[in-house]
């Protein structure tokens, strides 16, 4: 509403049409701009967030703000952890989003250095998300190499660089080919990879009204009548379809209403070279929907074709090992030891493999391998 005002000197009403000027250049300028997401001021409205979980914070950005803003991000994770016992009696991964998100807004690098992999790098995904909300993606490579370099294990460098997928993507108004053009920025192939897959879980997300725009932001890169896309319609390169289909399942069980007996019988006719990283997203959301409960995850796995099951079997098991990162205990081979015998192996392979890029001393590494059964502790090189 515009105010009466009493007659005011010529100096003031040069000033005055000067800021009108600049203003009406800015905007002209942002017109045109991929949108930002603003974050409210926070305010503690009678520390009532002192009362409420963080669960329950998550949903309300003003006042999951206030509660860093007073308390930091760290001690707000710890909250998180704590309430949900390590993610074992409800997912944290969204909600640590919503942290990662608010502490990097009010805390910048600071709040990076507070978050840590617990609830599968959540914190860390939704920090970078606003970093490059404020920076945009126009020097991307720039913009999240010193960040992502800080990490000294790859696995801390993979959660980085996914995270900066879904910012770009978000950033972007929800342009997936443009996000992908940016990731294909990045310096190399484990650093594009990772945030192809940033991007395309970030499109399923916000087709499930989760994504870091909020449930109000739509995406157009999913489609009712067809489960397959948009892995069957984007970017041919081989590593954008694997990414691609490693997240697919996802939305399938979403269309199928959590049918997995549905949602195998479409990875069957998804092109054969692409048929396995179908049914490690399978094993992926196995894992995912059971709250990485071993035997339930293999449950679900017998509903893959048997040619796929150690496939399925490992993608629930790198979910584990993602879930915990650097506090990863036996979680991961409880699963091995409660599988098949004929399974065993290939299972503590994978397992294997993913623990030099958790762990860089010798002696965490000779304890993960201490979990093994005896007969497969020779997978297990400690280096």
């Amino acid at each position: 509403m515009r105010k009466r005002v009493a007659p005011i000197g010529l100096a003031t009403l040069f000033i005055a049409g000067a800021v009108i000027f600049w203003y009406l250049n800015l905007a002209s300028s942002e017109k045109n701009s991929p949108s930002r997401v603003t974050l409210p001021e926070p305010t503690v409205k009678n520390n009532a967030w002192k009362n409420m979980t963080v669960l329950a914070l998550a949903k309300d950005r003003e006042l999951l703000r206030a509660a860093i803003s007073s308390a930091g991000t760290r001690a707000i994770m710890e909250k998180l952890v704590a309430e949900t016992k390590g993610g074992t009696i409800a997912d944290c991964h969204q909600e640590a989003h919503e942290v990662g998100r608010a502490g990097y807004a009010l805390f910048k690098e600071k709040a990076m250095r507070e978050c840590d992999s617990s609830c599968h790098s959540g914190c860390y995904h939704g920090a970078m998300e606003t970093l490059l909300n404020e920076n945009g993606t126009e020097n991307l490579p720039e913009t999240i190499h010193a960040v992502c370099q800080s990490f000294p294990t790859s696995f801390g460098r993979f959660e980085c660089l996914h995270g900066v997928g879904h910012g770009a993507l978000a950033y972007l108004d929800y342009d997936l080919p443009a996000a992908l053009a940016d990731c294909k920025r990045l310096a190399n192939s484990f650093e594009q990879s990772s945030c192809y897959g940033g991007v395309f879980m970030e499109n399923i997300l916000t087709a499930q009204g989760l994504g870091a725009k909020g449930a109000e932001h739509e995406t157009r890169w999913v489609k009712k009548d067809d489960p397959l896309f948009p892995c069957d319609g984007v970017d041919n390169n081989p590593e954008i379809q694997y990414q691609c289909y490693q997240m697919q399942t996802s939305r399938m069980l979403e269309l199928f209403n959590y049918d997995f007996d549905r949602v195998s019988a479409e990875c069957k006719k998804v092109p054969l070279e692409m048929r396995s990283v179908c049914f490690k997203s399978f094993g992926r959301d196995a894992a995912g929907q059971t709250l990485r409960d071993p035997r339930h995850i293999v449950i679900i796995c017998d509903k893959a074709p048997e040619d796929y099951r150690d496939e399925c079997l490992g993608g629930g098991l790198n979910v584990i090992v993602d879930f915990w990162g650097e506090k990863l205990g036996d979680q991961a081979a409880e699963l091995c030891r409660v599988v098949t015998t004929e399974r065993k192996e290939a299972c503590y392979k994978v397992l294997a493999l993913r623990i030099p890029g958790i762990f860089t001393d010798k002696e965490t590494r000779k304890l993960q391998c201490g979990y093994f059964e005896p007969e497969y502790q020779n997978l297990c090189e400690v280096r």
